[in-house]
């Protein structure tokens, strides 16, 4: 028989860390509560277990895993689930508690409990993100569909295990981040953020435990701009990628708009002469109704797009679509296809939003004032600000026309072999 677990917390903490796995199983026995048992298996995994009798016959129920700190839930006791996290004291409360039940006659392994399965839990979040939000307003579509696939790509698969969303603690939270990359780092913990304030969650979990979770590093600002020369090979680059990716980067460049604005563009958002793209408040991060006005360049661009049908011939309602029926979204291989095709050596580290700050600074280089630069970008924050934000209600159509046309003629010098000098519009 092995020697039993020390009563105090410290010495029994200090035991179990000096244990060695064996090529055999290991029942450890606590000597201050009966029937409760620390499992070491060969890998050197441990779980708690609790041996006692359930309708007259000898049971074994287990009760969690052994965590020297434990799970930060003033419930032990009260809450039976094997993955939950128990240090010595709280494995011995829940033992105490099964083998009270079991006297009674209640079975600990068929209790029931207001429970789902975690993914079952995602799966309502996303649900009520799309139909009434968390605010009293549905989220946009294209936030929910990201929440969705960070979900399904960095959430889920690591908490497979977790059959009770109340065992999780902040230390799950942690563990589950730093097996993630930066940027998907960054992602999953503001998606976890929402969902643990969600109230149901927290109505369910009694705490929030993302405010004790350590929240990953911001990135640092960044401020990459394309060179002239950048300019001309990715440019380049993009008339040899061709179709969807392609085009869409010229637009991005041409108009200064954000990723999703036009990576997610419909026909119906271009007016009949394609004279200009109107957004809905509802497709624009700052939830305000937005016109971009299309250079002829820009013009010349969305001309030649081809419009992609679906399986039964119907036209697609996206500019940019490889199936028919969703915008497109292979950013990552879309990405790796220009900077392909942007050739050796290769650019220096940008992305696409780079375009985006690129277009700004060249505006401010051809003299364009920054309120129009802001209301080109949408971006209603420095000089137009306070009181006079509130007030001025002029919306730059003119301006913004005219600075998108000067750029556009600009990148026409800048990419000459490329492109043909287009006249301004009287």
């Amino acid at each position: 028989m092995p020697e039993p677990i020390p009563g105090q917390f410290k010495k029994a903490a200090a035991f179990i860390t000096a244990l060695k796995p064996t090529a055999t199983r290991q029942e450890i026995p606590d000597s201050a509560q009966a029937g409760l048992y620390l499992v070491m298996q060969p890998s050197g995994a441990l779980s708690w277990a609790v041996r006692t009798k359930i309708d007259g016959k000898a049971s074994k129920v287990t009760v969690g895993r052994y965590d020297e700190i434990g799970i930060a839930d003033d419930r032990i006791g009260t809450l039976i689930s094997p993955t939950q996290a128990l240090n010595v004291t709280q494995a011995r409360a829940a033992a105490e508690k099964v083998i009270a039940d079991a006297k009674r006659g209640n079975d600990p392994r068929q209790q029931k409990i207001d429970k789902a399965s975690v993914s079952a839990w995602f799966d309502e979040f996303i649900k009520t993100a799309r139909a009434t939000g968390f605010k009293g307003r549905a989220v946009k579509a294209s936030t929910a569909d990201e929440y969705e696939r960070i979900i399904a790509t960095n959430i889920k698969p690591h908490w497979k295990h977790v059959t009770d969303i109340r065992t999780i603690d902040y230390r799950d939270v942690e563990k589950l981040l730093a097996k993630l990359t930066p940027g998907a780092r960054r992602n999953a913990f503001a998606v976890l953020s929402a969902f643990f304030r969600w109230k149901p969650v927290a109505r369910a979990m009694g705490r929030n435990i993302i405010e004790l979770a350590e929240a990953p590093a911001k990135p640092n600002s960044r401020d990459r701009v394309l060179a002239t020369d950048e300019i001309k090979i990715v440019w380049n680059a993009s008339e040899q990628c061709g179709y969807p990716f392609g085009p869409m980067a010229q637009l991005l460049l041409l108009t200064g708009q954000r990723r999703d604005e036009i990576a997610e563009l419909k026909w119906r958002e271009l007016s009949d002469d394609l004279d200009a793209i109107t957004l809905e408040a509802s497709r624009t991060k700052n939830s305000r109704p937005h016109v971009v006005p299309l250079s002829p360049l820009a013009q010349t661009i969305i001309k030649a797009l081809p419009r992609i049908a679906d399986v039964d011939g119907n036209p697609s309602e996206y500019v940019f679509t490889t199936t028919a029926t969703t915008p497109f979204s292979g950013f990552s291989n879309g990405k790796k296809a220009l900077d392909k095709h942007c050739g050796e050596p290769a650019m220096p580290d940008w992305h696409l939003h780079d375009l985006r700050r690129t277009c700004a600074t060249e505006l401010a280089k051809l003299g364009i004032k920054q309120e129009v630069t802001e209301a080109i970008l949408n971006h209603k924050t420095g000089k137009v600000s306070g009181v006079a934000a509130i007030y001025n209600r002029y919306d730059y159509q003119d301006e913004k026309r005219d600075a998108l046309e000067k750029w556009a003629n600009r990148i026409a010098a800048i990419t000459a072999n490329n492109v043909t000098m287009l006249p301004k519009r009287a």
